[in-house]
């Protein structure tokens, strides 16, 4: 069974539209439709019923659905354990905020050629959802990330606690209040974020990604709450400066590992690398170590 017809038909399935899924795939509808005929075909039975409202699944369509999910991760993840290169044993797979690449990422990169020269590593990017997923599938070995979500065999440990901090850019000369972005760092900050600005009006921006508000404030001479690890360079060289007198919220980063990995010795070097490193960053750049009781199997 060819996993591209799979693939086509999970996105189909899920969108309930060959335009859509065609799209996605980058690919024309008549190659998308070809293939959900190959596989009906194969299969011996219709797997979608098309009607006004689009697309939906036959209800042989849906007992199919599980199947081929399962099969296409099976093979994804058979591509990746086959992929270690030459001359090294095994495959570490890590992603993180691209904000976090001098601070933790590139000295961890260092860290584990020192010590572990024989093991491959796999930089990933990826939304914190899809993360969670790869490494319930084995896709990813190690996850940094802001917002969890709890998941069977997985284990969350709060690696620090980052201060998020309103700033604005130096050549703003207007109130802040004029040009800010919110941003959207959780149920938890929206509240205190709400309490602490009652009378404002919501923003006509608004933004998930550290990365998207710190290119908005840099581009756009904005304002937004950012993590101070992220700015801490900007504020040294003047491009940005904080908010007098405007609260700082606590914002805890975390990693998430399998509850029982392939490899545990590499894991473990893998962990303990990243949680010296955030020990090691000081209080001045406004991430301290956070309390590590959290390490439950899918549990916060």
């Amino acid at each position: 069974m060819d996993t591209e017809n799979l693939r086509s038909f999970l996105e189909v399935a899920e969108h309930g539209s060959f335009t859509v899924a065609a799209s996605r795939l980058n690919l024309a509808q008549s190659t998308v439709s070809a293939r959900i005929r190959g596989l009906e075909e194969q299969l011996g039975r219709r797997l979608f019923v098309r009607d006004r409202d689009g697309v939906t699944l036959t209800p042989a369509g849906r007992q199919f659905l599980p199947h081929a999910a399962s099969i296409t991760r099976t093979w994804e993840q058979s591509r990746q354990d086959i992929a270690v290169p030459d001359g090294y044993e095994t495959l570490l797979r890590f992603t993180a905020p691209a904000y976090l690449w001098e601070r933790i990422t590139s000295p961890w990169v260092e860290w584990m050629r020192a010590r572990r020269p024989n093991v491959a590593l796999r930089l990933e990017g990826s939304f914190p959802d899809q993360a969670i997923d790869q490494l319930s599938e084995g896709l990813l070995d190690i996850c940094i990330l802001y917002l969890p979500r709890p998941h069977p065999g997985i284990v969350y440990e709060t690696l620090a606690v980052d201060q998020v901090v309103l700033v604005q850019h130096a050549a703003q000369t207007k109130p802040w209040t004029e040009n800010y972005m919110l941003m959207d760092w959780g149920l938890e900050f929206r509240i205190e974020h709400d309490r602490a600005f009652a009378g404002m009006v919501k923003p006509a921006i608004s933004a998930g990604l550290v990365f998207i508000g710190l290119q908005h404030v840099l581009s756009q001479h904005a304002a937004a709450y950012l993590p101070l690890s992220a700015v801490s360079g900007h504020l040294e060289r003047g491009e940005m400066r904080r908010i007098a007198d405007a609260p700082v919220f606590q914002r805890p980063i975390y990693l998430a590992y399998p509850a029982n990995p392939a490899s545990s010795d590499v894991l473990d070097v893998a962990l303990t690398g990243l949680r010296r490193l955030a020990s090691d960053w000081t209080d001045d750049h406004g991430f301290s170590e956070g309390d590590r009781s959290l390490g439950m199997d899918g549990r916060i």
